[in-house]
């Protein structure tokens, strides 16, 4: 059973849909038994669509973009 700490150390995993089903199912479970994590989680998610929607909005200039594909040793065209 996932608790306090093990539920915080996952949280960015389990925001992202990233844990396997029965680790996701356990933090769930603590989720539903504690609001401190809940809400911790809430403010994550909160703070996560914020700042998907704020870049969204604004255009990544080309060189951070390049950058970017110069960690991932990618191609601008691939």
């Amino acid at each position: 059973m996932a608790d306090c700490r093990e539920t915080i150390r996952q949280l960015y995993s389990y925001l992202d849909e990233m844990l396997e089903e029965s680790l996701r199912v356990q933090i769930s479970t603590h989720l539903d038994e504690c609001p401190d994590c809940q809400d911790r989680v809430e403010f994550e998610y909160t703070l996560k669509a914020r700042i998907r929607a704020r870049a969204a909005d604004e255009p990544l200039p080309d060189e951070l973009r390049q950058r970017l594909l110069d960690c991932f040793d990618m191609d601008i065209d691939g």
